[in-house]
C-alpha cells in the first residue's frame, strides 16, 4: 500500500493541456489526509471553450486576476519532492496537464511516478457499471462535487486509500 502521496486534479479552459484553470491537491502522509489546497489559475492560452465552462462552470471573469501556473507552482513544488507518488483519477490526463503547464512555464524538475485510480478501480471493482470518478465515489460513499478540482482531488485520495485496502 502506498500511503504517502499527493492526489491532484486539474480543470482546463480549452483543448490545450497547458490551459489549467483550477488545481486541487490533497496530501496524504501515513495514510491520512494532512493537507488540502486548491487554486484558480489564469490559463495559458487565455480563452475558454464552451464545453469546458459547461463542465466545470469556471469563466474567464473568475480567473482574470488568478495567478499564472508558475506562481502556483512556486507555492507547491516542494510538496512533490516529499511524496512517493502522484495520484489522480484518469492520471494520464492530469499528468499531461501538469507536464504541459511546466513546459509552457519552462520549469524543469522531478516528479514522482503517478498512480491512476481509474485504472485501479477497473482492476479491483470490475463489477461496477463504469469507473468514472462519480460512480466509484458513490460506491464508496465518498462525497463529491464533481468537476470542482479540490473535491475531485479529495475523492481521488480517498479512493486510493480505499482501493489499497482491497
Amino acid at each position: 500500500m502506498i500511503d504517502n502521496f499527493i492526489a491532484i486534479d486539474f480543470e482546463t479552459a480549452n483543448k490545450y493541456r497547458s490551459s489549467a484553470c483550477a488545481i486541487g491537491l490533497v496530501i496524504v502522509n501515513n495514510g491520512q489526509i494532512v493537507k488540502e489546497w486548491g487554486s484558480l489559475i489564469k490559463p495559458q492560452p487565455f480563452f475558454f471553450s464552451y464545453w469546458s465552462t459547461a463542465i466545470h462552470g469556471i469563466t474567464p471573469e473568475m480567473v482574470s486576476d488568478a495567478p499564472l501556473f508558475e506562481e502556483v507552482w512556486s507555492k507547491i513544488a516542494s510538496w512533490f519532492t516529499q511524496c512517493d507518488a502522484i495520484v489522480a483519477h484518469n492520471a494520464p490526463f492530469d499528468m499531461s496537464v501538469l507536464q504541459a503547464c511546466l513546459e509552457r512555464a519552462q520549469i524543469a524538475g522531478y516528479l514522482p511516478d503517478s498512480i491512476c485510480t481509474y485504472r485501479l478501480a477497473r482492476k479491483k471493482l470490475p463489477f461496477l457499471r463504469n469507473h468514472k470518478l462519480n460512480t466509484v465515489s458513490e460506491y464508496f460513499h465518498i462525497p463529491l462535487n464533481h468537476h470542482d478540482a479540490l473535491s475531485d482531488a479529495r475523492a481521488a485520495a480517498l479512493l486510493m486509500l480505499r482501493l489499497s485496502e482491497i
